[in-house]
């Protein structure tokens, strides 16, 4: 007669005990070398997975060093200087009228290069329009004070300047303005000479010293 006898289940945590003893001594062998198998494999690929994570790890910083080198170059190309001269020059010798009269005409001139370079580069769509106009102030702003092209012992001026796309009405507590993208400028009086470069953004939260207002523009 069949016996009707059964042994319980044991709980999950004697679970994998109890299937131990009830396997097979083939089954066993087959696990133990699958085990030692996996030890053998885990320990040679081991080595090669630090290797590829290194290798990994070097890969993003080689990408991340050409993004940047990439953009630093682009930067550095946005503000390559261009430069113009003036009619606007007064002759040897003329009188301190016409000569600041002359200075106000470079200036001016100064002011339309700008203007045409900032409406150039819309065009390209490197920028965004509309470019209403261009303007310049002594650089750095100072209070008070004359500016460069009203200071006839003065042969040159450095000037900050701005591409205008619009403007900022005067309300109470605050003063009027315009925002637009900035250039800077560097003018020579006397030969009517000047340069002048469109002032690139950072790279980086911290300045980089590659990207920098070129000399010929009044950088230092």
């Amino acid at each position: 007669m069949s016996s009707d006898r059964y042994e319980p289940l044991p709980g999950f945590a004697q679970l994998p005990g109890w299937l131990w003893r009830r396997t097979g001594v083939a089954v066993r062998i087959a696990v133990g070398v699958t085990l030692v198998a996996a030890i053998a494999a885990a320990a040679v690929l081991a080595p090669s997975i630090s290797h590829s994570r290194s290798e990994r790890s070097a890969r993003s910083a080689r990408i991340v060093a050409a993004q940047h080198a990439r953009m630093i170059r682009e930067l550095q190309a946005e503000q390559s200087p261009r430069s113009g001269r003036s009619r606007s020059v007064a002759p040897a010798g003329a009188s301190s009228h016409a000569r600041l009269d002359a200075r106000a005409g470079l200036m001016s001139d100064v002011s339309s290069a700008i203007l045409t370079d900032a409406r150039r580069r819309v065009a390209e769509r490197r920028l965004r329009g509309p470019i209403l106009r261009a303007t310049c102030e002594r650089f750095p702003r100072t209070v008070g004070g004359t500016p460069p092209e009203r200071d006839l012992s003065r042969t040159d001026g450095r000037y900050a300047c701005v591409a205008v796309v619009a403007d900022i009405q005067r309300s109470a507590g605050g003063e009027a303005g315009a925002i637009g993208y900035p250039y800077r400028a560097l003018v020579h009086f006397d030969s009517g000479r000047f340069a002048y470069c469109k002032i690139s953004g950072r790279p980086d939260p911290i300045p980089d010293p590659a990207v920098t207002t070129p000399r010929a523009c009044g950088g230092t």
